[in-house]
Protein backbone atom coordinates (compact mmCIF):
# COMPACT_ATOMS: atom_id res chain seq x y z
CA UNK A 1 0.00 0.00 0.00
CA UNK A 2 1.18 3.42 -0.83
CA UNK A 3 0.97 5.92 2.49
CA UNK A 4 1.27 9.53 2.65
CA UNK A 5 2.29 11.08 5.93
CA UNK A 6 0.70 14.61 6.38
CA UNK A 7 2.47 16.25 9.47
CA UNK A 8 4.07 19.95 10.86
CA UNK A 9 6.86 18.30 12.42
CA UNK A 10 9.11 15.74 12.08
CA UNK A 11 12.22 15.10 13.74
CA UNK A 12 15.12 17.16 11.73
CA UNK A 13 18.07 14.69 12.36
CA UNK A 14 18.77 11.73 14.70
CA UNK A 15 19.08 13.97 17.81
CA UNK A 16 16.18 16.08 17.35
CA UNK A 17 13.07 15.45 19.81
CA UNK A 18 10.87 17.15 18.40
CA UNK A 19 7.91 14.97 17.64
CA UNK A 20 10.41 11.77 17.67
CA UNK A 21 6.89 9.82 17.65
CA UNK A 22 6.52 10.48 14.32
CA UNK A 23 9.50 8.46 12.79
CA UNK A 24 8.52 4.93 15.30
CA UNK A 25 5.42 5.75 13.47
CA UNK A 26 6.35 5.93 9.86
CA UNK A 27 9.01 2.80 10.98
CA UNK A 28 5.97 0.69 11.85
CA UNK A 29 4.35 1.08 8.76
CA UNK A 30 7.05 0.67 6.46
CA UNK A 31 7.80 -2.49 8.28
CA UNK A 32 4.09 -3.61 7.30
CA UNK A 33 5.01 -3.70 3.83
CA UNK A 34 4.11 -0.04 3.19
CA UNK A 35 5.81 2.12 0.42
CA UNK A 36 5.46 5.34 2.76
CA UNK A 37 6.45 9.41 1.97
CA UNK A 38 6.42 11.85 4.37
CA UNK A 39 5.77 15.12 3.81
CA UNK A 40 6.69 18.17 6.34
CA UNK A 41 7.94 21.68 6.33
CA UNK A 42 11.41 22.74 5.49
CA UNK A 43 13.69 23.38 8.28
CA UNK A 44 17.08 25.06 8.35
CA UNK A 45 18.04 22.15 10.65
CA UNK A 46 16.64 19.81 8.26
CA UNK A 47 18.92 16.51 7.97
CA UNK A 48 18.29 12.62 8.16
CA UNK A 49 19.48 10.06 6.35
CA UNK A 50 19.15 6.05 6.55
CA UNK A 51 15.61 6.26 7.01
CA UNK A 52 13.50 3.24 4.92
CA UNK A 53 10.67 6.17 3.94
CA UNK A 54 10.93 8.92 2.01
CA UNK A 55 10.67 12.50 3.04
CA UNK A 56 9.67 15.31 0.57
CA UNK A 57 10.31 18.83 2.77
CA UNK A 58 8.78 22.03 1.02
CA UNK A 59 9.58 25.80 1.53
CA UNK A 60 6.65 28.02 2.45
CA UNK A 61 8.49 31.13 2.58
CA UNK A 62 11.30 33.15 1.56
CA UNK A 63 13.96 33.47 2.93
CA UNK A 64 14.99 30.51 4.62
CA UNK A 65 14.96 31.89 8.41
CA UNK A 66 11.36 32.47 8.43
CA UNK A 67 10.47 29.15 8.59
CA UNK A 68 9.61 28.95 12.00
CA UNK A 69 6.25 27.11 12.56
CA UNK A 70 5.87 23.31 13.46
CA UNK A 71 8.60 21.74 15.51
CA UNK A 72 7.32 23.00 18.69
CA UNK A 73 7.32 26.95 17.43
CA UNK A 74 3.95 27.62 16.77
CA UNK A 75 2.38 27.97 20.25
CA UNK A 76 3.04 30.24 22.91
CA UNK A 77 3.17 27.82 25.91
CA UNK A 78 0.83 25.58 24.15
CA UNK A 79 -2.28 28.30 24.99
CA UNK A 80 -2.40 30.60 22.07
CA UNK A 81 -0.81 31.18 18.70
CA UNK A 82 2.34 33.24 18.13
CA UNK A 83 1.80 36.18 16.47
CA UNK A 84 3.61 35.07 13.38
CA UNK A 85 1.39 32.39 13.09
CA UNK A 86 -1.01 34.37 11.62
CA UNK A 87 0.60 35.69 8.76
CA UNK A 88 2.68 32.23 8.08
CA UNK A 89 -0.11 29.83 7.62
CA UNK A 90 -1.78 30.97 5.12
CA UNK A 91 1.40 30.06 3.12
CA UNK A 92 2.07 27.08 4.80
CA UNK A 93 -1.23 25.56 3.86
CA UNK A 94 -0.74 26.76 0.02
CA UNK A 95 2.68 24.65 -0.14
CA UNK A 96 1.61 21.84 1.55
CA UNK A 97 -1.62 21.28 -0.07
CA UNK A 98 0.53 21.78 -3.70
CA UNK A 99 3.16 19.46 -2.54
CA UNK A 100 0.79 17.11 -0.96
CA UNK A 101 -1.40 16.98 -4.16
CA UNK A 102 2.18 16.72 -6.56
CA UNK A 103 3.21 13.57 -4.13
CA UNK A 104 0.21 11.96 -4.13
CA UNK A 105 -0.55 12.38 -8.41
CA UNK A 106 2.82 11.04 -8.55
CA UNK A 107 3.40 8.42 -6.53
CA UNK A 108 -0.20 6.95 -6.85
CA UNK A 109 -0.75 6.83 -3.09
CA UNK A 110 -3.75 5.04 -2.27
CA UNK A 111 -3.97 6.62 1.17
CA UNK A 112 -3.49 9.94 3.01
CA UNK A 113 -2.62 9.95 7.20
CA UNK A 114 -2.69 13.53 8.46
CA UNK A 115 -1.75 13.83 11.34
CA UNK A 116 -3.36 16.87 13.68
CA UNK A 117 -6.53 17.48 12.37
CA UNK A 118 -5.16 21.34 12.37
CA UNK A 119 -3.83 22.16 9.83
CA UNK A 120 -3.19 18.83 8.21
CA UNK A 121 -6.07 17.57 8.04
CA UNK A 122 -7.65 20.74 6.29
CA UNK A 123 -5.01 20.11 3.78
CA UNK A 124 -5.33 16.26 3.49
CA UNK A 125 -9.01 17.30 2.75
CA UNK A 126 -8.42 19.84 -0.13
CA UNK A 127 -6.24 17.53 -1.86
CA UNK A 128 -8.54 14.25 -1.47
CA UNK A 129 -11.49 16.41 -2.87
CA UNK A 130 -9.21 17.17 -5.91
CA UNK A 131 -7.44 13.32 -6.29
CA UNK A 132 -10.55 11.03 -5.22
CA UNK A 133 -7.74 9.62 -2.50
CA UNK A 134 -9.18 9.13 0.84
CA UNK A 135 -7.85 10.62 3.80
CA UNK A 136 -7.70 9.84 7.66
CA UNK A 137 -6.83 11.91 10.65
CA UNK A 138 -4.73 11.04 13.82
CA UNK A 139 -4.97 13.47 16.23
CA UNK A 140 -2.55 13.98 19.00
CA UNK A 141 -3.46 16.82 21.52
CA UNK A 142 -2.99 20.72 20.47
CA UNK A 143 -4.92 19.90 17.50
CA UNK A 144 -8.05 19.07 19.73
CA UNK A 145 -7.84 21.93 21.84
CA UNK A 146 -7.49 24.49 19.06
CA UNK A 147 -10.95 22.92 17.49
CA UNK A 148 -12.24 23.13 20.77
CA UNK A 149 -11.66 26.57 21.30
CA UNK A 150 -11.78 29.07 18.37
CA UNK A 151 -15.15 28.78 16.56
CA UNK A 152 -13.91 29.26 13.30
CA UNK A 153 -11.09 26.82 13.65
CA UNK A 154 -13.98 24.71 15.08
CA UNK A 155 -15.86 25.16 12.25
CA UNK A 156 -13.12 23.94 9.82
CA UNK A 157 -12.26 21.15 12.01
CA UNK A 158 -15.46 19.92 12.16
CA UNK A 159 -16.09 19.81 7.98
CA UNK A 160 -12.67 18.13 7.70
CA UNK A 161 -13.60 15.62 10.56
CA UNK A 162 -16.85 14.70 8.59
CA UNK A 163 -15.59 14.20 5.51
CA UNK A 164 -12.72 11.90 6.93
CA UNK A 165 -12.57 8.14 6.35
CA UNK A 166 -11.20 7.72 10.59
CA UNK A 167 -10.53 9.49 13.55
CA UNK A 168 -7.16 7.86 15.33
CA UNK A 169 -5.84 9.50 18.37
CA UNK A 170 -3.40 8.36 21.29
CA UNK A 171 -5.68 9.86 24.02
CA UNK A 172 -9.31 8.90 24.31
CA UNK A 173 -9.92 12.38 26.02
CA UNK A 174 -8.95 14.15 22.46
CA UNK A 175 -10.89 11.89 20.37
CA UNK A 176 -13.85 12.69 22.76
CA UNK A 177 -13.10 16.23 22.20
CA UNK A 178 -13.59 16.03 18.22
CA UNK A 179 -16.66 13.96 18.37
CA UNK A 180 -17.58 16.66 20.80
CA UNK A 181 -17.88 18.78 17.33
CA UNK A 182 -20.87 16.57 16.20
CA UNK A 183 -18.86 14.14 14.04
CA UNK A 184 -19.42 9.84 13.89
CA UNK A 185 -16.87 8.90 11.59
CA UNK A 186 -17.48 5.18 10.13
CA UNK A 187 -14.06 4.50 11.87
CA UNK A 188 -12.37 5.77 15.20
CA UNK A 189 -9.94 4.43 17.63
CA UNK A 190 -7.82 5.18 20.37
CA UNK A 191 -4.27 3.69 19.25
CA UNK A 192 -0.88 4.87 21.11
CA UNK A 193 2.15 5.93 18.89
CA UNK A 194 4.67 3.25 18.97
CA UNK A 195 7.83 2.02 20.82
CA UNK A 196 10.95 0.29 19.21
CA UNK A 197 11.80 -2.15 21.80
CA UNK A 198 15.15 -1.96 20.15
CA UNK A 199 15.97 0.92 21.18
CA UNK A 200 14.04 1.36 24.45
CA UNK A 201 15.17 -0.92 27.23
CA UNK A 202 16.84 -1.67 30.19
CA UNK A 203 20.51 -0.96 30.11
CA UNK A 204 23.03 0.30 32.49
CA UNK A 205 25.54 1.91 30.26
CA UNK A 206 26.07 5.73 30.99
CA UNK A 207 25.03 6.12 34.26
CA UNK A 208 27.75 6.87 36.27
CA UNK A 209 28.37 9.75 33.43
CA UNK A 210 24.91 11.29 33.60
CA UNK A 211 25.31 11.00 37.76
CA UNK A 212 28.32 12.86 37.39
CA UNK A 213 27.26 15.44 34.87
CA UNK A 214 24.24 16.57 37.09
CA UNK A 215 25.87 15.81 40.79
CA UNK A 216 23.86 13.15 41.71
CA UNK A 217 24.52 11.21 44.60
CA UNK A 218 24.64 7.18 44.00
CA UNK A 219 21.87 7.14 47.39
CA UNK A 220 19.64 9.92 45.52
CA UNK A 221 16.48 8.09 44.33
CA UNK A 222 15.61 9.66 40.89
CA UNK A 223 12.40 10.79 39.71
CA UNK A 224 12.18 11.59 35.99
CA UNK A 225 9.78 14.08 34.16
CA UNK A 226 10.32 14.41 29.68
CA UNK A 227 8.17 17.46 27.90
CA UNK A 228 8.01 21.03 26.49
CA UNK A 229 7.99 23.05 29.74
CA UNK A 230 4.18 24.49 28.99
CA UNK A 231 0.93 25.09 31.28
CA UNK A 232 -0.49 21.48 30.44
CA UNK A 233 2.26 19.80 31.89
CA UNK A 234 1.43 20.47 35.11
CA UNK A 235 4.79 20.22 36.31
CA UNK A 236 3.80 23.31 39.42
CA UNK A 237 1.66 20.33 40.51
CA UNK A 238 4.39 18.44 40.49
CA UNK A 239 6.98 20.73 42.02
CA UNK A 240 4.72 21.31 44.88
CA UNK A 241 4.41 17.58 45.74
CA UNK A 242 8.59 17.66 45.67
CA UNK A 243 8.05 20.36 48.59
CA UNK A 244 5.76 17.70 50.77
CA UNK A 245 8.27 14.79 49.77
CA UNK A 246 11.72 16.43 50.79
CA UNK A 247 12.83 14.96 53.49
CA UNK A 248 13.70 11.53 51.53
CA UNK A 249 16.53 11.62 49.35
CA UNK A 250 15.18 12.18 46.24
CA UNK A 251 15.91 14.41 42.96
CA UNK A 252 13.25 15.48 40.29
CA UNK A 253 14.66 15.63 36.89
CA UNK A 254 12.49 17.65 34.36
CA UNK A 255 13.90 17.31 30.68
CA UNK A 256 12.37 19.54 28.23
CA UNK A 257 12.54 23.82 27.10
CA UNK A 258 9.64 26.20 27.29
CA UNK A 259 8.06 29.47 27.84
CA UNK A 260 7.53 28.64 31.82
CA UNK A 261 11.28 27.47 32.29
CA UNK A 262 11.83 30.36 34.24
CA UNK A 263 8.68 30.72 35.96
CA UNK A 264 9.18 26.77 37.44
CA UNK A 265 12.80 27.40 38.57
CA UNK A 266 11.57 30.50 40.30
CA UNK A 267 9.05 27.91 42.12
CA UNK A 268 11.37 25.43 43.27
CA UNK A 269 13.81 28.09 44.36
CA UNK A 270 10.66 29.95 46.33
CA UNK A 271 9.67 26.68 47.84
CA UNK A 272 12.94 25.90 49.09
CA UNK A 273 13.81 23.02 47.09
CA UNK A 274 16.07 24.41 43.91
CA UNK A 275 18.48 21.81 45.05
CA UNK A 276 16.01 18.83 44.61
CA UNK A 277 14.55 20.11 41.18
CA UNK A 278 16.90 20.28 38.19
CA UNK A 279 15.59 21.42 34.87
CA UNK A 280 18.16 19.68 32.35
CA UNK A 281 16.48 20.83 28.93
CA UNK A 282 16.24 19.00 25.68
CA UNK A 283 18.10 15.59 25.58
CA UNK A 284 19.18 14.38 22.59
CA UNK A 285 17.48 11.38 20.99
CA UNK A 286 20.37 9.01 21.48
CA UNK A 287 20.75 9.99 25.21
CA UNK A 288 17.13 9.62 26.57
CA UNK A 289 17.09 5.79 26.92
CA UNK A 290 20.21 6.87 29.47
CA UNK A 291 17.87 8.99 31.77
CA UNK A 292 15.32 6.47 31.58
CA UNK A 293 17.73 4.13 32.75
CA UNK A 294 18.83 6.19 35.40
CA UNK A 295 15.40 7.28 36.49
CA UNK A 296 13.28 5.35 39.37
CA UNK A 297 10.42 6.47 38.45
CA UNK A 298 8.79 8.30 35.69
CA UNK A 299 5.99 10.57 36.23
CA UNK A 300 3.53 12.75 34.03
CA UNK A 301 1.02 14.97 35.92
CA UNK A 302 -0.80 16.56 32.99
CA UNK A 303 -3.27 18.41 33.41
CA UNK A 304 -6.18 20.53 31.23
CA UNK A 305 -4.83 23.82 31.51
CA UNK A 306 -6.53 27.29 31.90
CA UNK A 307 -7.52 27.58 28.16
CA UNK A 308 -8.78 24.10 27.77
CA UNK A 309 -5.72 21.88 26.16
CA UNK A 310 -4.29 19.11 27.47
CA UNK A 311 -1.52 15.96 26.29
CA UNK A 312 -1.76 13.23 24.19
CA UNK A 313 0.06 10.24 25.19
CA UNK A 314 3.04 11.13 25.94
CA UNK A 315 5.27 9.26 24.77
CA UNK A 316 7.93 9.56 26.57
CA UNK A 317 6.47 7.93 29.36
CA UNK A 318 5.61 4.79 27.00
CA UNK A 319 9.42 4.95 25.88
CA UNK A 320 10.08 4.73 29.63
CA UNK A 321 8.17 2.03 30.24
CA UNK A 322 9.71 -0.28 27.51
CA UNK A 323 13.13 0.78 29.96
CA UNK A 324 10.93 -1.26 32.82
CA UNK A 325 10.30 1.84 34.94
CA UNK A 326 6.90 2.23 37.02
CA UNK A 327 4.83 5.35 36.27
CA UNK A 328 3.13 8.04 37.99
CA UNK A 329 0.08 9.51 35.32
CA UNK A 330 -2.64 11.75 35.43
CA UNK A 331 -6.54 10.30 34.88
CA UNK A 332 -6.56 13.26 31.26
CA UNK A 333 -4.05 11.27 29.66
CA UNK A 334 -3.36 8.57 27.19
CA UNK A 335 -1.77 6.77 28.71
CA UNK A 336 -3.95 6.37 31.77
CA UNK A 337 -5.47 3.94 29.79
CA UNK A 338 -2.83 1.49 30.16
CA UNK A 339 -2.06 1.81 33.64
CA UNK A 340 -3.72 -0.14 36.17
CA UNK A 341 -3.51 1.38 39.66
CA UNK A 342 -1.20 -0.95 41.48
CA UNK A 343 -0.36 -2.83 38.87
CA UNK A 344 1.84 -1.31 36.23
CA UNK A 345 1.47 2.40 37.91
CA UNK A 346 -0.96 4.94 39.77
CA UNK A 347 -3.41 6.77 37.94
CA UNK A 348 -4.14 9.88 40.04
CA UNK A 349 -6.62 12.80 39.72
CA UNK A 350 -5.14 15.81 37.40
CA UNK A 351 -4.28 19.19 39.49
CA UNK A 352 -4.02 16.96 42.95
CA UNK A 353 -0.44 17.80 44.66
CA UNK A 354 -2.19 15.25 47.79
CA UNK A 355 -2.16 12.10 44.98
CA UNK A 356 0.28 13.23 43.48
CA UNK A 357 2.71 12.55 46.45
CA UNK A 358 0.69 9.68 47.87
CA UNK A 359 1.97 7.98 44.55
CA UNK A 360 5.20 8.50 44.42
CA UNK A 361 5.61 8.01 48.33
CA UNK A 362 4.22 4.55 47.97
CA UNK A 363 7.27 3.86 45.08
CA UNK A 364 9.87 5.95 46.76
CA UNK A 365 9.65 3.60 49.50
CA UNK A 366 9.14 0.59 47.92
CA UNK A 367 12.43 -0.67 45.71
CA UNK A 368 10.21 -4.13 45.49
CA UNK A 369 7.05 -2.29 43.86
CA UNK A 370 9.00 -0.43 41.58
CA UNK A 371 10.58 -3.16 40.20
CA UNK A 372 7.37 -5.22 40.03
CA UNK A 373 5.49 -2.53 38.21
CA UNK A 374 8.37 -1.83 35.92
CA UNK A 375 8.91 -5.65 34.70
CA UNK A 376 5.00 -5.56 33.69
CA UNK A 377 5.27 -2.31 31.85
CA UNK A 378 8.14 -3.77 29.88
CA UNK A 379 6.21 -6.65 29.34
CA UNK A 380 2.96 -4.86 28.31
CA UNK A 381 5.36 -2.76 24.97
CA UNK A 382 6.53 -5.67 24.19
CA UNK A 383 3.11 -7.56 23.68
CA UNK A 384 1.30 -4.38 22.80
CA UNK A 385 2.74 -1.15 21.47
CA UNK A 386 6.00 -2.09 19.56
CA UNK A 387 6.91 -0.26 16.28
CA UNK A 388 5.48 -3.26 14.05
CA UNK A 389 2.46 -3.98 16.31
CA UNK A 390 0.95 -0.24 15.67
CA UNK A 391 2.25 0.00 12.44
CA UNK A 392 -0.30 -3.38 11.82
CA UNK A 393 -3.09 -2.01 13.84
CA UNK A 394 -2.69 1.22 11.45
CA UNK A 395 -2.56 -1.14 8.33
CA UNK A 396 -5.91 -3.27 8.93
CA UNK A 397 -7.42 -0.21 9.45
CA UNK A 398 -6.38 1.33 6.29
CA UNK A 399 -6.95 -2.09 4.15
CA UNK A 400 -10.65 -1.81 5.88
CA UNK A 401 -11.00 2.09 4.90
CA UNK A 402 -9.58 1.31 1.23
CA UNK A 403 -12.28 -1.78 0.70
Amino acid sequence: MKVVVLTHTFPRDSQDPSAAFMKEFCDGLTLNNNKVFVITPFDPRFNRQGDPFKIITYKYIWPDRLHMLGYSRTMEADIALRKRAYFLIPFMVFFSAVTLFRTVKKQKIEIINAHWLIPNGFIAMIVSVLTGVPYVITVPGTDAYLATKYKLIGLVAKLTAEKSKAIFSNSRVNLNKILSLGVNPAVKAVISYPVDISKFGQSQSELEYIRKKHNLKKDDLIILAVGRLVYKKGYDYLIRAIKSLQNYHIKLLIAGEGDLKNKWEKLSRSLGIGDKVLFIGNINRDEIVNYYNLSDIMVAPSIIDKEGNVDGGPVANFEGMACGKPQVVTDVLGIADVIENGVNGFVVPQKSVKALTLALKKLIESQSLRKKMGQANRELIRKKLTTKRIGKKYTDLFKQILQ
